[in-house]
């Protein structure tokens, strides 16, 4: 059955709501959002580090996978 606009306006309300609420809960994919340029935090040596190390392998990781699966499955 169709719904009076009263129905779909009261509908949208309520997933604004749930979008903000998300939206307050909800981790941020590359951290803490940053107003200040700092995301309210000062720079932790080790953490700083631990970023860079971290992704550096990462990247290592990546690329070695990538290298041997075309070795392994297309080149062969």
């Amino acid at each position: 059955m169709a719904k009076s606009p009263r129905e779909r306006e009261e509908e949208a309300e309520r997933a604004r709501r749930d979008l903000a609420r998300m939206h307050e809960q909800s981790e941020k994919l590359l951290g803490p959002e940053q107003h200040d340029g700092h995301g309210g935090q000062e720079e932790d040596f080790a953490e700083v580090w631990g970023k860079r190390i971290g992704r550096g392998l990462g990247i290592a990781f990546a690329l070695f996978l990538i290298v041997y699966l075309l070795g392994k499955y297309v080149l062969n």
